[in-house]
């Protein structure tokens, strides 16, 4: 009786076919490599664009946003009123309120000159009390600046100053204006780039398959002949995708990881999640490509010669 040959074996066998596959057309499987890691490579860059972005972002979110000067007749318990209402809105991450010797303590870190004139002109403190709001976004500082403008609140204020006001001189609320488009911009970007990598990427692998399995149409027939199952028909070809996908992935991280260590960028991106995931979604896509390129072929009948 003869004996059916091991799973290892056969695991053996078709590897073997498919390192041959690959080395028969190697020009063609460079192109497969080279065109899918370029796109993994691109779809990598724009996601730390976008990550850099965002970090900006929150980093620019974290300082003060709005400056609420109070008027000399508001208490301390009105302007604690005042914080209360503030932290009822989602758009509000803090608000503090700085005393006005905490303001000329400040002052005199900051400006000691403008101190001193105060203390030379018999000035004393002619600072206000403020409150000072830190948002969850910057978009967030109209709504809040229009809901400081009610008039129940508006005995309390003297003044308010966002960031970005030309008065203020400050441009925090420009450059966050610019990040918020451009992680806008970025994550549409990502979404066509995913469409791209999944449908020019099960493209390439389909038309290499294809490519590969008509240059062996004779051996698949002999194959089918000697009485081969389907799946042993198909494994080569499954395990040439595979490596297909492995030396893709990794050849997009490698010139990622080059291209960020040469300009210095630094991205809170967990590269290990990241590799896993790509790799992963990767071979799937390659499997899934090699099996509807091959279902055709298994259901022919090949002529042999």
């Amino acid at each position: 009786m003869k004996k059916e040959p091991s799973l290892s074996h056969l695991l053996g066998k078709s590897f073997n076919l498919a390192l041959i596959n690959i080395w028969r057309n190697k020009i063609l499987s460079l192109a497969t490599i080279f065109v899918i890691g370029t796109i993994i490579f691109i779809f990598n860059i724009i996601l730390s664009v976008n990550f850099i972005a965002q970090d900006a972002l929150k980093d620019l979110s974290r300082k003060v946003d709005i400056n609420v000067y109070l008027q000399e007749s508001t208490t301390y318990e009105q302007a604690q009123f005042l914080i209360s209402e503030l932290e009822k809105l989602e758009e509000v991450e803090t608000s503090r309120y700085i005393s006005k010797d905490a303001a000329l303590q400040r002052l005199k870190t900051t400006h000691p000159q403008l101190v001193l004139a105060f203390e030379k002109y018999e000035l004393g403190n002619p600072l206000p009390a403020s409150i000072s709001i830190t948002t969850t976004a910057p978009q967030h500082h109209q709504a809040i600046a229009d809901f400081l403008t009610q008039e129940k609140y508006q005995i309390y204020l003297s003044n308010i100053v966002k960031s970005g006001d030309p008065e203020s001189g400050d441009i925090i609320s420009s450059v966050s204006e610019n990040l918020v488009n451009l992680t806008a911009f970025t994550r549409h970007l990502i979404f066509w780039l995913i469409m791209a990598f999944l449908v020019g990427g099960a493209l390439i692998i389909l038309n290499a398959i294809q490519i590969t399995i008509f240059a062996r149409r004779k051996e698949i027939g002999i194959m089918k002949l000697v009485g081969a199952s389907n799946m042993f028909i198909k494994s080569p070809y499954i395990i040439e995708s595979v490596i297909y996908a492995i030396l893709a992935v990794v050849l997009g991280f490698t010139m990622m990881i080059l291209l960020i260590n040469n300009i210095g960028m630094e991205v809170n991106i967990n590269f290990k999640i990241l590799f896993i995931t790509q790799m992963a979604a990767t071979i799937i896509l390659s499997v899934l490509s090699t099996l509807i390129a091959t279902h055709e072929y298994m259901r022919k009948d090949i002529h042999v010669d």
